[in-house]
């Protein structure tokens, strides 16, 4: 989960996320280059809890970077980000 470190995560954010997810993920450490893009993608789109995403919804790290970006297309920037910070949970409503 060292690269987790490359994208500004704490050592205590990581370690909150190996305990919620203990051993499912191996698989994350597999696609570690989509997670990073998904955190670039997300980072840049201007949502600024990604690790508390990740934490809540570690189900959107293992999208295709491309799927994401054609879900928000569809929804204002402004909604996107306020809703994903107020509540992950969102996320499973914008599928």
């Amino acid at each position: 989960m060292d690269f987790l470190k490359n994208k500004g995560f704490t050592e205590d954010e990581i370690n909150k996320i190996i305990n919620k997810y203990d051993g499912s993920l191996d698989s994350f450490m597999f696609i570690s280059d989509n997670v990073e893009d998904v955190i670039d993608y997300l980072d840049s789109y201007g949502i600024k809890n990604v690790a508390e995403l990740m934490l809540q919804k570690i189900d959107i790290f293992y999208l295709p970077v491309d799927k994401i970006m054609e879900l928000f297309s569809h929804y204002n920037r402004e909604y996107i980000i306020e809703s994903l910070e107020e509540d992950p949970a969102i996320f499973d409503e914008l599928k």
